[in-house]
């Protein structure tokens, strides 16, 4: 199989072919890096001058802003004016939490929290997986930081409430805000990947879940990295921003992206991602799969890929979600200054 190459994922290229699942077998790309850029360039773009600088300065209070940002930054941006460094500065900050995770330990203990980037809603096999699983499900589903879970262990939900909540508290220091606001602009993000917000459940082959996705293998991947690799490719500056415009500009996806910052409770984003893994990630196919896999009572065998239909799909809904994303997070923004 010869691998080959293909640009971002943009509105210009939502009529995928075949070639899409060669792409995913071939190609190491990620929501949590080049798509989250796209995300924070379209919010970027939303905000009023005076909020940009605003936030740019308050990121530059990150603790470490000179280890993650600064010494991070390629010489091409470093060479650019100030507009495009502070573009470059606010993008990256929308993937420092990714970047927690290879933190030395200390930091990694202090700054990385891997609860945070998801809430495992249930998918339910069937009714009898329904019935036999719901009562006690292992899965932390609470929508409200201060009901006693410990801080560690937040979902998607409960960090993004209180990160901004944090954000809103004056008393709370300006470097501390810097790392609350990385948070907010990666949880926004991380909402709107369907497989963020859900976790397919059966009584035999995944009766803890099937952890977003990560434990449904396809080829030498899984059903969640395949989800969160279909943003982008570069993380090359000018085609992360191109790619931004290039959705911002196209009227349909401008009017859902301006429509959904009307709706700016965070439940109800987790709502849109929930329902979309429902009825677009597991898919029937996948779904036989694993009612197979309980009445046999054996693993689940790997898929050695999806149709090519299912990734055309699954682009568009990507797409979508970035551009509602861009606006909700530039409105979340405004909101907490």
């Amino acid at each position: 199989m010869k691998c080959f190459s293909l640009h971002i994922f943009t509105p210009r290229i939502i009529t995928l072919t075949t070639g899409l699942v060669l792409l995913l077998q071939c190609v190491g790309f990620a929501w949590n890096h080049a798509g989250h850029r796209i995300i924070a360039s379209i919010a970027y773009d939303q905000l009023e001058p005076a909020v940009q600088l605003a936030m740019v300065a308050l990121l530059k209070q990150h603790p470490r802003f000179e280890q993650d940002f600064q010494s991070r930054m390629p010489d091409v941006i470093k060479a650019a004016n100030p507009t495009i460094q502070n573009r470059w500065i606010f993008m990256r900050a929308a993937t420092w939490p990714d970047l927690a995770r290879g933190f030395n330990e200390a930091d990694r203990e202090k700054y990385h929290n891997s609860p945070w980037h998801y809430i495992n809603r249930p998918v339910y096999l069937d009714l009898a997986s329904e019935q036999a699983l719901s009562p006690a499900l292992p899965v932390n589903l609470s929508t409200n930081p201060n009901d006693g879970t410990e801080f560690k262990k937040f979902n998607l939900l409960q960090a993004l409430e209180y990160c901004v909540s944090k954000m809103k508290d004056p008393a709370v220091s300006k470097s501390d805000k810097a790392v609350y606001l990385c948070w907010i602009m990666h949880l926004t993000g991380d909402s709107h990947q369907p497989l963020h917000s859900s976790a397919l459940f059966s009584r035999h082959t995944f009766p803890e879940g099937d952890r977003g996705g990560n434990s449904i293998r396809i080829g030498k991947s899984n059903l969640h990295s395949q989800w969160d690799r279909l943003l982008g490719s570069s993380f090359k500056y000018s085609d992360i921003v191109s790619e931004a415009v290039g959705i911002a500009r196209n009227p349909v996806l401008k009017r859902l992206g301006e429509k959904a910052a009307q709706q700016m409770n965070y439940s109800t984003w987790i709502n849109e991602s929930h329902q979309l893994a429902k009825s677009d990630v597991y898919t029937t196919q996948i779904r036989e799969a694993v009612k197979q896999s309980d009445a046999l009572q054996s693993e689940l065998k790997n898929f050695p890929s999806l149709p090519a239909v299912y990734y055309q799909k699954a682009g568009t809904i990507a797409v979508q979600r970035a551009a509602q994303s861009g606006w909700r997070l530039a409105e979340v923004i405004n909101n907490v200054q």
